[in-house]
């Protein structure tokens, strides 16, 4: 799966990637430290890869990595849709800062879903600042 080891053996590893993706999938967000989300990243972005093809090969693939059946069925049936044209780029990793208990660094995982164009609203929205902009040189000169 990835070259980190997150202090575990390889089955808790493997195992502990494996359960943080399925909770990825049902919640479309996740808090967890940064080094296991450096290492789950990119595992969700290839089952997400995987699961845009739609096929039941896909299907079987995906099923074999995830622990929840309701996760394979909602990447299938929702969240492939809801991506649209998007090739790449599935999840976003934010820092959040230390943990309170022990200071670890903690990082937000989340899914977008949308296909990165921008909405009628946000065009419109910068078309009213485009053109504010405009009057306002137009008024200083």
């Amino acid at each position: 799966m990835t070259n980190r080891k997150l202090g575990r053996k390889r089955e808790h590893r493997q195992r502990t990637l494996r359960n943080l993706a399925t909770s990825i999938i049902l919640y479309e967000q996740v808090t967890t430290t940064e080094a296991k989300a450096k290492a789950v990243g990119p595992f969700v972005e290839h089952l997400l890869t995987i699961a845009k093809a739609g096929t039941i090969a896909a299907r079987r693939a995906v099923m074999a990595e995830l622990f929840d059946m309701n996760a394979t069925r909602k990447m299938f049936e929702d969240i492939t849709t809801r991506m649209g044209t998007r090739t790449s780029g599935f999840v976003r990793i934010t820092k959040i800062g230390p943990r309170p208990g022990d200071g670890a660094p903690m990082a937000r995982l989340e899914l977008l879903l949308t296909s990165g164009e921008p909405t009628e609203a946000k065009v419109s929205v910068r078309r009213k600042k485009t053109a504010e902009v405009a009057e306002s040189t137009e008024d200083k000169k």
